[in-house]
């Protein structure tokens, strides 16, 4: 028995296979993209300044430093490795935020509680009290 190709099925599985093609390489620009953000240059602070300047003027801070990669050195005051997140001591007994990608799990285990680190994301500016970064990398 003969299939009849349907041009209207065909155009579907077109549209499908287009989509499939269009969309993966968006996500490895997107992918690519990120890499290069993270590994490029960006803005060295210290903890307890990148927190002093936002609990002395939020708006101001994040005019500074929300949305742009940012390089902050400082004392792990709490690590959860399973997250990956690693919180850095900051004056008044708060903390910057730093959360990891998951492939950066093995990276986040081997530090230890106390050990000052260099680490490299994006600032988001100041969530629930604390100054927070995404896309975190050691440095």
């Amino acid at each position: 028995m003969k299939t009849q190709k349907n041009p209207v099925t065909l155009l579907i599985v077109f549209s499908i296979w287009l989509g499939l093609v269009l969309g993966c390489s968006s996500f490895r620009k997107a992918m690519e993209e990120k890499r290069i953000e993270r590994e490029g240059t960006g803005i060295t602070v210290s903890a307890e300044d990148l927190y002093k300047a936002y609990d002395a003027n939020e708006a101001e801070a994040d005019k500074l430093y929300q949305g742009k990669s940012v390089i902050v050195t400082g004392k792990i005051g709490i690590i959860d490795a399973k997250i990956p997140v690693v919180w850095m001591d900051a004056p008044q007994n708060s903390h910057i935020q730093c959360s990891f990608a998951r492939d950066q799990k093995d990276a986040v285990s081997k530090l230890e509680f106390g050990q000052t680190v260099t680490v490299k994301g994006k600032c988001v500016g100041k969530v629930l009290g604390f100054v927070s970064l995404n896309d975190c990398v050691l440095q």
